[in-house]
């Protein structure tokens, strides 16, 4: 009997395809998060269902209004600065262009730069050169880059609202709660969560999408076994990385006693999109090799992080 995988446990409701050109600015409108409709809200602004600032394109929907877009999308900044600087590296366009990488910098300082130009990501390290590393040996350069400052709560709901985005309407109404708690600007200290605010990324090595896209799945089965699987989980890919993470306060966690049931998430196998299979009949992957890193994303607080990038290179020329 082989062990249960993600796609054992979880299926597909829906997905950013679902989503393409939905649109329609002639319709009357219902908001899925507020409920107010086209006579007592605008509906003017074109929503995205996945934020072009994960890569442009044309996942749209007519279920929100402009009230809550506004809302919700003072969140994007801290998603943006969170993700960067991969856009830039691989000259992945927006909403209008392909962005312009500028690291964190102390006031002595000036910042690393990264423009991608003539197809192809020019760095420029001003006098951060600390940040700069070869491994001649190895034919090897790392880079430290410096990500602007981002609130990870911040993040971690803009990724929910994604996963609100998609989800179907009946399913909606288990996640009521969550809805509130995306419209909160204030400090949340005291709220206490049904699940882990963990978020899981795989960055890829061999490959990229150009255009983003999303995936929510629905655990397929009921309750059982004094073991509590989240019952939606969201997957977000943009570019070389892929999230997932677990939606909060669905309301069959009310009834739960914490103390007797055991919290399992499973892992989406965001690596699979990074392998050539190449016909092979099997590929045996150790659990230790998987490139998943876990974030906890329960801060409201400004942090710094930094992205470590290495690039094998065949040769170096001088320039005169």
């Amino acid at each position: 009997m082989h062990e249960k995988t993600f796609f054992d446990k979880y299926e597909l409701i829906s997905s950013s395809n679902d989503f393409r050109g939905q649109f329609n600015v002639t319709i009357d409108k219902v908001c899925k998060f507020c409920l107010k409709t086209s006579k007592e809200n605008t509906f003017k602004n074109i929503p995205h269902v996945i934020p072009e600032l994960l890569g442009k394109n044309n996942y749209t929907s007519n279920d929100e209004c402009d009230s809550c877009n506004k809302l919700f999308g003072a969140y994007e900044t801290d998603l943006s600065n969170y993700i960067s600087p991969y856009q830039t590296l691989i000259g992945q366009k927006t909403k209008s262009k392909i962005p312009i990488f500028q690291s964190r910098k102390d006031s002595a300082e000036k910042s690393t730069t990264i423009k991608y130009i003539d197809g192809k990501p020019n760095i420029n390290f001003n006098n951060n050169l600390v940040d700069f590393h070869y491994d001649y040996t190895n034919k090897l350069i790392s880079m430290n880059l410096k990500k602007k400052k981002f609130i990870p709560l911040n993040v971690y709901k803009s990724l929910v609202k994604i996963g609100l985005s998609l989800c179907p309407r009946n399913e909606l109404e288990d996640y009521k709660k969550t809805i509130e708690w995306l419209a909160k600007n204030d400090s949340e200290s005291e709220i206490v969560y049904d699940i882990p605010l963990n978020l899981y990324r795989t960055r890829f090595a061999n490959k990229y999408y150009d255009k983003p896209f999303a995936s929510l799945y629905k655990r397929r089965f009921e309750i059982a076994n004094n073991k509590y699987e989240p019952k939606l989980s969201l997957v977000v890919c943009s570019g070389v990385l892929v999230f997932q993470l677990f939606i909060p306060f669905c309301t069959e966690t009310e009834n739960i006693n914490y103390k007797e049931y055991q919290l399992v998430n499973d892992l989406y196998p965001a690596f699979l999109h990074n392998l050539d299979f190449k016909g092979e009949e099997k590929i045996e992957i150790h659990p230790s090799q998987l490139p998943i890193i876990k974030y906890d994303m329960n801060y409201s607080a400004q942090v710094e992080a930094d992205e470590i990038i290495h690039f094998k290179y065949e040769k170096l020329e001088s320039i005169k």
